[in-house]
């Protein structure tokens, strides 16, 4: 029996305290390497490790940096005891200083570098030995005397070969299996199996040399492979170490002087000041300095309640703020794949079942069962016309159809088309997110902050002269607020110095209050404020103190540059406008500039937003809702993709699937359209493979290909795939980009 790791370091504290993301009372998140992570299967089996053991609560799976994040229950289990589980299901975590210090991985591991060595090697000389009978050595009386020192010695060298092989592929066929997924283990498996096995039969009854050498060639050029597409997700697909370490993420940190200034997340250093509003995701592990905060670590566990952390605590990367303006001290460099990962956690069920009619999961889901049958058939015909041909017919189906190319096709064009989009200032999450984008075929704007352009909107307060100490009131609720009035008011008054607040609260969509200097200050729509203003029919917040009405701030909208021709581009999408507010004059220009199949509801709150998303989506819409990602949070998580504008992007993580940056939002009909274009392409590389596939299943089930040529040609198909996804995409981004 295979004696399993000692992995007690790990309950040292100092040692847990490096991969440990977030833990509390009673949960823990930590993230392992998992080196043998490498199909859909990995994937499959390692995101339901829940339904394996009681104490795992949830676990997803990075597979572009091969880690898997796992929440526990800490009382019930130890981090030792999770290594040695996962090492006993086949996943063992890869855990050294190198890792634990730096979090450095690297590409190749050495375990299969050793294991294609010797299969070069073995395969190097099974091609000697079998060289002699390919020239037809026969005739030597010499040879044809010895002739079974070199099978013999042929099916040594062959052994290593085929238990790497079925160390490799019998337990990823199971574990597919078991999950009910015909992955491409299965072929593989029972292609190695029944070749060396009958290759054995030929040899010990000296009834030939077998297919000793198509075997090891096989087995070569499919390591070749293997490493091919590990180098590809580590150079291409790893967007964690290209695009997404520049995601234009600003934080607001704070300088010796005091003053607040916005700056790029990449830039925020170990040692750094921040300040974190309402509703703001805390992107470092820090150390609460100043305010009291209230921490909602659903986004990291699930868990909803709200835990209160006192001054000089530690607060972990991943928590939301809710509620007054806190101040930290980062204490651990950003970790970007970790924010990647939360991102990418499934929150919504309904996106997750889109991940599996992906097209690749659709195509693969009867790719293999239909290649089984082929070289069933195939061998059940020349079991009747030549039964020496049966298993050379047999493999080279099972060989020349490997998907090992289809399993690169998606995620090479939709990988390489996110690249270019991320230039263009459109951040979209996943090659998943990408193939919805292409299903979309109705657009929902938010107003305020989304079509219009807070930058340029002009304020005028109506109402009672405000003094000094009343804007200082007003300017400290208002700071603690990321809503886009709220900052446009803030910006209007210019304070160096702010009161303290007690009690504050804010309802997204409606208003916000708090206690300051005693007093009780009301400031949001006059629906929150329960008052009503006539003959007014702009963009208000209004304002209350001591539960007095002291008046309101008037908004005049200016929409952004070139809203007329965004909407004539996009008039083959139906287009709603989803707002908050109730202003019939500019219900009337929108009117004026939008398509006229187009809809206008006003007085929307998020939970008629909400509502009215899911509505449609029961009318069969596929939707993609634009909003500014604070007020639109649970209409932006129910539609196929959810896109968060912003002229500087803060609060993005939790509610979208894509961000835009505000001046590119005129090219949106461009990423859409080229969307569409990609996932053509994707189907065009399907078509090409299966070309392939076909013409190299006429050649083997004929009889006229053999394994050995076989296993040759399976690694130039991935070449085609790789060649076509690049030069393909590069020439849609500079038609449409450039």
């Amino acid at each position: 029996m295979k004696k399993t790791e000692n992995f007690d370091f790990l309950d040292d504290e100092k040692i847990a305290e490096k991969i440990i993301d977030f833990k509390d009372q009673n949960l823990t998140f930590v993230r392992f390497f998992i080196p043998s992570i490498y199909c859909s299967s990995c994937i499959s089996v390692l995101e339901n490790l829940s339904n394996h053991h009681k104490y795992i609560l949830e676990s997803t799976v990075d597979f572009s940096n091969k880690k898997v994040g796992i929440i526990f229950k800490n009382k019930k289990l130890k981090l030792s005891e999770l290594a040695v589980f996962l090492e006993k299901i086949g996943y063992k975590p890869s855990i050294n200083s190198e890792s634990i210090e730096d979090n450095q991985e690297k590409i190749f591991d050495r375990k299969l570098i050793g294991k294609l060595a010797i299969s070069f090697f073995c395969f190097g000389n099974i091609m000697l030995l079998a060289f002699p009978e390919y020239v037809g050595a026969y005739e030597d009386a010499w040879f044809l005397e010895n002739r079974n020192f070199f099978r013999y010695l042929m099916v040594i060298l062959s052994l290593p070969v085929v238990l790497f092989s079925l160390m490799d592929h019998v337990k990823y066929a199971l574990l597919g299996l078991k999950k009910h997924i015909f992955n491409m283990d299965i072929p593989i498996t029972i292609g190695i199996g029944v070749l060396f096995l009958w290759s054995c039969y030929e040899v010990f009854l000296d009834l030939g040399s077998g297919y000793f050498d198509s075997l090891a060639g096989f087995s070569f050029f499919l390591l070749l492979s293997r490493m091919f597409q590990i180098h590809t997700h580590r150079k291409i697909l790893s967007f964690d170490k290209n695009y997404k370490s520049f995601y234009p993420i600003y934080v607001s940190r704070i300088f010796n002087n005091n003053k607040e200034e916005k700056i790029l997340l990449s830039s925020l250093k170990k040692g750094d000041i921040i300040a974190i509003r309402n509703e703001e995701i805390i992107p470092a592990d820090s150390i609460l300095i100043k305010g009291i905060a209230s921490l909602d670590n659903s986004f990291i566990t699930g868990e909803s309640h709200l835990i209160n952390k006192k001054i000089g605590e530690r607060i972990y990367a991943g928590s939301k703020q809710k509620g007054e303006i806190i101040y930290l001290k980062i204490i651990k460099n950003i970790d970007q794949s970790y924010l990647s990962l939360l991102w990418n956690k499934k929150k919504f069920p309904h996106k997750k079942l889109l991940h599996l009619n992906s097209i690749s999961n659709r195509f693969s889901k009867y790719f293999t069962p239909i290649i089984l049958m082929i070289s069933i058939i195939t061998g059940i015909y020349w079991s009747f016309i030549n039964v020496s041909k049966v298993f050379q017919t047999t493999f080279s189906v099972l060989i020349i159809t490997c998907p090992c190319a289809l399993v690169l096709s998606s995620p090479l064009i939709f990988g390489n088309i996110i690249r270019f989009f991320s230039k263009k200032g459109f951040y979209v999450k996943d090659i998943f997110t990408m193939e919805r984008i292409s299903t979309i075929n109705t657009l929902i704007f938010d107003k305020t902050g989304t079509i219009t352009d807070p930058n340029k909107e002009k304020v005028v307060f109506i109402g009672k002269k405000l003094r000094h100490k009343e804007k200082k009131i007003i300017a400290s609720l208002l700071r603690n607020s990321n809503h886009p009035l709220s900052k446009k008011i803030f910006t209007e008054f210019f304070m160096k110095e702010y009161y303290s607040i007690n009690n504050f609260q804010e309802i997204i969509g409606q208003g916000m209050k708090g206690i300051i200097q005693n007093v009780s200050v009301k400031v949001g729509s006059p629906k929150y404020l329960g008052i009503t203003i006539k003959n007014c029919k702009e963009t208000t917040v209004a304002v209350s103190i001591n539960e007095k009405f002291f008046g309101y701030f008037l908004f005049r909208n200016f929409y952004r540059k070139g809203i007329k021709k965004i909407f004539k581009n996009l008039k083959k999408y139906e287009i709603v406008i989803l707002s908050g507010d109730n202003n019939e004059l500019e219900k009337k220009y929108l009117e004026s500039i939008l398509p006229k199949s187009s809809k206008i509801l006003f007085n929307q709150s998020p939970e008629e937003k909400f509502n009215y998303v899911k509505k449609i989506q029961r009318n069969g819409k596929k939707v993609m809702m634009i909003g500014d990602g604070i007020n639109d949070y649970a209409a932006l998580n129910q539609s196929e993709v959810g896109v968060s504008i912003s002229e500087n992007p803060s609060n993005f993580f939790p509610s979208c699937d894509a961000f835009i940056q505000a001046n590119y939002l005129e090219k949106i009909f461009l990423f859409l359209k080229i969307s569409k274009i990609a996932t053509q392409l994707v189907i065009v590389n399907f078509v090409i493979s299966l070309f392939y596939n076909g013409i190299g299943i006429i050649f083997a089930v004929t009889g006229h290909l053999k394994p050995f040529i076989a296993a040759i040609l399976m690694p130039l198909s991935s070449l085609s795939v790789l060649t076509f996804s690049i030069l393909s995409t590069w020439m849609v981004s500079r038609r449409f980009l450039s």
